[in-house]
């Protein structure tokens, strides 16, 4: 018996389309025809008044169905469905619109032509499936509508979904739901084939490493205009292969639901604030995109009535001296002077390290009372002496957001147009006051419980480096060559932890006495080197730390956390991180798996955390 029949064609230059039909007696529901228009051929698949017509540019639709695909940034994402969990797929039925209520109405009105620039711009910029439905019974067109969003909608934006997943799985995975409606199912999958390349080019390149290296990055887009992927598709694909690699993806979840716990609740307290931080810092270091969780931000908190229980003292700061300096004193000739303006900058970091807004949301509120009261007053140096404090806050984000992205971005460069900007700000900050810089940008850095141990190293690096570089001990290029030695011996550490890690695992080896554990080391050591992984001439230190940092992690697995849970006692997991070493970001990718592979409840693991 035959189940499905399939159909493989391309369309236009670019695009690639499998159209899939499934039915009980396939001959009596199924119908495909080829037209030529203008010389250019078009594919028409049509049953039971429903049809798609595949064009060289677009697809046209009439009848009953819909569309779908996998959620990616940059396709529009309903509340309704950002705070559940289980939603994955975009699901579009033909004619359903939203009232103001947010409630889904169907309309009559089904047919429509989209172009294929459309659809991969608004939907998956690499794969989208169309889809009809033969109905058993002769139901009105928005009926048929409204039973499809009824019976398949659950499924369809849960079922999941991949470019390499055989259409007819996909079906057949449906099937219980479909043949409730009618004997036949036709299911259209399109594809751009220079999305699809350039997407698995830079998923390749990923699973190699996380952080490419600029000749990596150079290729990849040259790659990209060869193929003629815009910008905006290289970005959207870049973020969703980065977003679906596992580690990633647990950070991005968690992130989110940290969100919809404040969305649902309608109020974000400053607990909220730390988790959101620590959140970010991960999502930093790991090299997540911050557009990504930016767009969570956008959709969760922006424009909900945010309830704090108490403005902190560093906002009422702020707002009391920008409208004291800019708007109530400016009649009696009170100006900003500097004391004013590090005051300013200390509050800006707060909320800053406070992931608060409203710093940002005073400052507009001024500058619009400025505006107003320039004009009023015909008094241009009001604007002119407020775009001024502006501009120190413009530097302050750049500095901030480079020296923390050097911090907790593994493997992150800082190529020496960098470095002469954060030398000529360094002097700028310094001249407000003397060790403002360090205060600004390097002490609370340094100060983060979740700095890794080669961010601290590079930090401490950057800072003696710029002041030697001020006093004429160094040059800018002796701190370039510093710089990119750490950040080869960070790739390089990484690369023999790893190594040793898979090799223990594959083989599990235990290692019983120095003996041993040198005899591993040189077998490492040989392997990595004639690879040219790392350098010849590493120190046997170098692999030690990989070593020991191993063996650490697998005392904390296998007795000092049973032991922090079973008695409950936080003070043990605290004394572990002071004395191994560890980074507290590895402590808890570590106590993350555990949790998952004992099923640890959340509240254990946070009571042992102290919080």
């Amino acid at each position: 018996m035959i189940k499905d029949l399939r159909i493989h064609g391309v369309t236009g230059p670019d695009k690639e389309f499998f159209a899939t039909f499934c039915s009980r007696g396939l001959g009596n529901w199924y119908f495909h025809e080829v037209a030529e228009v203008d010389g250019l051929a078009e594919h028409r698949f049509f049953s039971g008044g429903s049809e798609f017509v595949v064009r060289p540019d677009a697809i046209s639709h009439r009848g009953n169905g819909g569309s779908f695909c996998p959620y990616m940034f940059g396709v529009d994402e309903p509340i309704e469905d950002l705070v559940k969990t289980d939603v994955i797929n975009r699901l579009v039925v033909f004619g359903a619109v939203q009232d103001e209520t947010a409630r889904v109405r169907v309309t009559d009105g089904t047919a429509g032509v989209q172009t294929f620039k459309e659809i991969f711009l608004r939907g998956h910029a690499v794969f989208n499936y169309f889809f009809f439905v033969h109905f058993s019974d002769k139901y009105p067109l928005k009926q048929q509508q409204q039973r499809i969003l009824k019976v398949l909608g659950r499924s369809l934006k849960r079922h999941p979904l991949d470019l390499k997943q055989d259409d007819s799985a996909i079906i057949e995975g449906l099937r219980e739901h479909w043949e409730n409606l009618g004997p036949a199912f036709f299911l259209l999958k399109v594809i751009s084939r220079p999305n699809m390349e350039f997407y698995q080019s830079f998923e390749e390149a990923y699973s190699r490493s996380r952080t490419l290296e600029e000749n990596e990055q150079q290729a990849l887009s040259d790659l990209g205009r060869h193929l003629g992927v815009d910008p905006y598709s290289q970005e959207r694909i870049k973020i969703d292969v980065m977003y679906r690699h596992m580690e990633n993806r647990q950070v991005v979840e968690e992130y989110r639901s940290v969100l919809v716990d404040v969305w649902r609740r309608d109020e974000i307290l400053f607990d909220d604030s730390a988790r959101i931080s620590r959140l970010r810092t991960v999502a930093l270091r790991k090299g997540i995109p911050a557009n990504l969780l930016d767009a969570l931000d956008e959709k969760l908190l922006v424009g909900k009535k945010v309830i704090k229980t108490q403005e902190p003292s560093y906002l009422v700061e702020a707002r009391g001296v920008l409208e004291t300096i800019f708007l109530r004193s400016r009649r009696v000739g009170v100006h900003l002077e500097t004391e004013d303006l590090i005051r300013l900058l200390r509050t800006k970091l707060m909320a800053l390290e406070n992931r608060d807004s409203a710093f940002d949301r005073i400052l507009i509120e001024v500058g619009k009372d400025c505006d107003e009261l320039s004009k009023d007053a015909d008094d241009p140096s009001i604007l002119e002496e407020f775009g001024s404090i502006v501009t120190y806050f413009d530097r302050f984000d750049a500095v901030y957001h480079m020296v923390n992205r050097l911090a907790f971005h593994e493997e992150e460069k800082l190529p020496e147009e960098r470095l002469r900007s954060l030398l000529a700000n360094k002097r700028i900050f310094d001249g407000i006051q003397d060790g403002l810089f360090e205060e600004l940008f390097i002490r609370p850095v340094l100060n983060n419980a979740y700095l890794p141990n080669f961010g601290r190293r590079k930090i401490s690096t950057l800072t003696n480096g710029l002041n030697n570089i001020v006093t004429g001990d160094l040059s800018l290029q002796d701190l370039v060559i510093s710089m990119e030695n750490l950040v080869r011996e960070e790739r390089e550490y990484h690369i023999v932890k790893t190594a040793m890690d898979r090799w223990l695992r594959k083989f599990g080896r235990s290692l019983r006495g120095a003996e041993e554990e040198q005899i591993f080391i040189n077998d490492v050591k040989k392997m990595l080197t004639s690879r040219d992984l790392v350098r010849a001439g590493s120190p046997d230190a170098f692999f030690r730390k990989a070593l020991d940092d191993l063996k650490m992690e697998r005392l904390y697995v296998s007795n000092v956390l049973p032991r922090a849970i079973r008695s409950k006692d936080s003070a043990i997991r605290d004394e572990f991180i002071r004395t191994s070493g560890l980074e507290m970001l590895r402590i808890e990718e570590l106590e993350r798996e555990f949790q998952v592979q004992h099923r640890v409840e959340d509240g254990v693991l946070e009571q042992i955390r102290g919080r």
